[in-house]
């Protein structure tokens, strides 16, 4: 696909915003500089007639309000001692970019991700010195039928998942001409940002261990050159209520001594289970899974519902590959309620001490890593699955109507995979993975085959 790049601009806050040095919390030190790509699809409103110019100035004039709101977005990132990270919320604004592509929106099919699209996101470099590197890049790119496509990348450093969506929904909503939902929480000493390490930590925090290799291997050089390839697998609201049935059999529900499992614990077993599978891993292949958990209403007291940064936790769960594919569903789905269960306000603050009373935090950034080349391997043998079910990532409509489709941004790195609720918005799921291209098949045979069985 050919995109041409044919403007750019940096936008800044309308007005003047709180000017100074932020601290960042050790749940913003993890990510580093990473940017996190996602991708809204439009098909303009027959009603909205209108020029792709006049889309640019309404991105343009709404963003530059939403920034005075939004300030950290339009600030800059600089090192600090002991590989940290804090954030001069300086003004320096964000990036807003206009393409066009000859390609037309039906070209893209059912939108399954493939590096061919890469060009419809916003390139960052990370040459550039992180303390002039931006921290959102925006790109509207035109199709040759008029459609659009409106791409983000926005810094992992700053906020997540939630904070990024809660900005763009807002950012939308003042693009509508209406006001905001509510303001930014902005205070990062609520997560203890800036302050001492009060105590070593009190749990075993297994994310910041190597994870297994391969059994005979003595390191992952060669697993992270193999080449990959993404996939977009549908599952029905009806296939997610039989795998809930499944993970769910023989279990004492009636008399509410247990809950049941799940959307998203069902889901990611069923993940788990099938990449061991298809893997074709030796039954005693140990085998993590790496879950991300959102704290904001785990913490004591609960942190304000629009804490803008990063208020996730990673946690992991080890299982060993043949017990895990040979296995009825409920033990992988008991393993991973277990993780997610032990996250507590007491196993956050302890995550944090942890990483407080390092005193070079550069091995443990990036512990995404199956989002990076450097670092621990989190692919084969391993897997992350994050959950964007319960993130409001659809209806985003800044007054040309709501999108047709949404995705993350294409990557190329094994074992990442995401759950994101179906455009539908009828309980259907979509699940994006990024596995070696050789278990590929398996992994989509065994994915929905073993749902009926």
């Amino acid at each position: 696909m050919k995109v041409i790049l044919k403007n750019h601009w940096v936008v800044k806050p309308i007005e003047p915003t709180w000017n100074g040095t932020v601290c960042l919390s050790e749940f913003d030190q993890t990510f580093a500089v990473t940017h996190v790509p996602t991708i809204y699809y439009y098909k303009l409103r027959q009603d909205y007639v209108t020029s792709t110019d006049d889309i640019i100035q309404t991105l343009k004039t709404s963003l530059s309000k939403a920034l005075v709101h939004f300030y950290p977005l339009a600030g800059r990132l600089r090192w600090i001692e002991g590989s940290r990270l804090e954030l001069d919320c300086d003004a320096s604004g964000v990036v807003l970019i206009e393409a066009e592509t000859d390609a037309k929106l039906d070209d893209l099919g059912d939108f399954l991700p493939s590096p061919e699209y890469n060009s419809l996101f916003p390139s960052v470099d990370y040459t550039i010195p992180i303390d002039e590197l931006p921290l959102l890049f925006v790109q509207l790119t035109k199709f040759q039928c008029g459609a659009i496509a409106l791409s983000f990348a926005i810094s992992h450093a700053v906020v997540d998942g939630q904070s990024a969506l809660y900005f763009l929904s807002e950012w939308a909503r003042l693009a509508r001409g209406e006001p905001l939902m509510s303001d930014p929480f902005h205070d990062r000493k609520v997560l203890r940002a800036g302050e001492p390490a009060t105590a070593p930590p009190t749990f075993e925090h297994l994310q910041f261990n190597p994870p297994p290799l391969l059994i005979g291997k003595s390191d992952s050089d060669f697993e992270k050159k193999i080449v990959t390839k993404g996939s977009m697998l549908k599952l029905t609201k009806n296939q997610v209520k039989l795998l809930r049935e499944k993970a769910n059999q023989g279990r004492n529900l009636e008399d509410n001594k247990e809950r049941s499992y799940t959307r998203y614990e069902v889901v990611t077993s069923h993940v788990w289970r099938c990449a061991c599978k298809a893997r074709g891993h030796k039954f005693e292949q140990p085998t993590n899974l790496c879950i991300c958990v959102n704290i904001r209403k785990r913490m004591q007291p609960p942190l304000p519902e629009s804490y803008f940064g990063n208020a996730i936790v990673d946690v992991i769960t080890t299982g060993v590959s043949g017990d895990i594919a040979s296995r009825p569903l409920e033990y992988a789905a008991r393993r991973v309620r277990e993780a997610i269960e032990m996250v507590t306000s007491d196993y956050a603050n302890s995550t944090i001490n942890f990483l407080k009373n390092q005193e070079d935090l550069s091995k443990y950034q990036d512990i995404h890593a199956y989002r990076s080349t450097e670092g621990p391997f989190y692919g084969n043998p391993n897997l992350g699955v994050i959950s964007w079910i319960s993130l409001p990532l659809l209806g985003l409509d800044f007054g040309w109507g709501k999108e047709i489709h949404m995705s993350p941004g294409t990557h190329e790195y094994d074992g990442d995979c995401v759950i994101i609720p179906g455009s539908e918005g009828d309980g259907s799921l979509t699940v994006a993975i990024i596995l070696q291209d050789a278990h590929v098949e398996a992994f989509k045979k065994f994915f929905y085959e073993d749902i009926e069985c």
